[in-house]
């Protein structure tokens, strides 16, 4: 079994996640917990490409304001409101731009071998206490890398998923933090891009919410996936940002605000699977700026994710 590279403070964990609904288990990230505290510049750097400034973005996640906690039950979430335990709070981001006026600057990501892979990351809130014993113990906030020295920003764009080259690598192979069962399908389907799972109050049934890229196409196994008729990858953009002083907060709120959460499930999967044909997708597709249906980005709709 290969293990990811571990950095000099992080605390090993190799154990294997398996939960329903995976197709095969694979060896879980390691890393160290991340404080979330963080700033850009932090410092400079010269390198074969000119001075670089080191910048981290600081990510948050929430529900209706509060910060999110595996063990704790939350009020007032959905339409009707309801009461509900979440036990699994993790998503992927990419391409990320910092933005000053017309010009955007993409954030080249340092390579830990941890929680960032090439150009993408892995957010992890849950800490596999309580109900979240399907995740790890392990958690990240923050995204770092570098840009060019003495960049400005005012605004910051990001992708919620992984980049399609690297979405439909085989899981139980790929290097962390692509490598975890939970958050992925199968080879053809790829990773789960975003992962919250919730059990209402007097539900029997979990609502889960895992979105991810639909209708690909192609085998992995004779010359891996050619499309994906759904990609369902959301672009957020969000201003008034500054990564020295700002947290983009995702708030589990208002992403559940127009949704039944309790109650008869609609059709399809416990809360929505990313279906074009599951009545619960097409409302928390709205809120992140998806549209269902071509499963392609409405910009300037998504309404869960903020700056604070």
């Amino acid at each position: 079994m290969r293990l990811p590279l571990v950095l000099a403070s992080a605390t090993l964990l190799a154990s294997t996640v398996a939960c329903g609904g995976d197709d095969e288990p694979a060896t879980a990230a390691s890393g160290s917990t991340s404080s979330g505290a963080g700033g850009a510049p932090t410092s400079s750097s010269s390198t074969g490409g000119g001075a670089t400034d080191a910048v981290t973005v600081t990510f948050a996640a929430k529900v209706n304001g509060a910060t999110f906690a595996c063990g704790t039950t939350y009020d007032g979430l959905g339409a009707p409101a309801t009461k509900a335990d979440l036990s699994d709070f993790r998503f992927y981001v990419h391409a990320l731009r910092l933005v000053d006026g017309d010009k955007e600057v993409p954030l080249t990501l340092d390579q830990d071998g941890v929680w960032q892979h090439e150009d993408v990351a892995l957010l992890d809130f849950e800490d596999k206490k309580g109900a979240c014993s399907n995740g790890t113990a392990v958690t990240n906030a923050t995204v770092r890398g570098t840009v060019p020295a003495g960049t400005k920003h005012g605004a910051i764009r990001l992708k919620l998923g992984v980049p399609f080259a690297l979405n439909h690598d085989d899981a139980s192979t790929a290097p962390s933090p692509l490598n975890l069962s939970a958050l992925f399908w199968n080879w053809q389907g790829g990773h789960k891009f975003l992962r919250i799972d919730a059990l209402p109050e007097g539900s029997m049934k979990p609502f889960n919410l895992h979105v991810g890229s639909t209708g690909c196409d192609g085998d992995p196994a004779t010359g891996g996936v050619t499309s994906c008729a759904s990609p369902n990858v959301a672009e957020v953009e969000l201003g008034g940002f500054d990564a020295a002083t700002n947290t983009i907060v995702l708030d589990y709120g208002k992403l559940v605000a127009t949704t039944k959460l309790a109650g008869p499930d609609g059709g399809g999967a416990p809360g929505c699977m990313s279906s074009k044909t599951d009545p619960e997708c097409e409302p928390l597709f709205a809120r992140l700026g998806l549209e269902l249906t071509s499963g392609m980005p409405k910009p300037g709709a998504q309404a869960t994710f903020s700056v604070e």
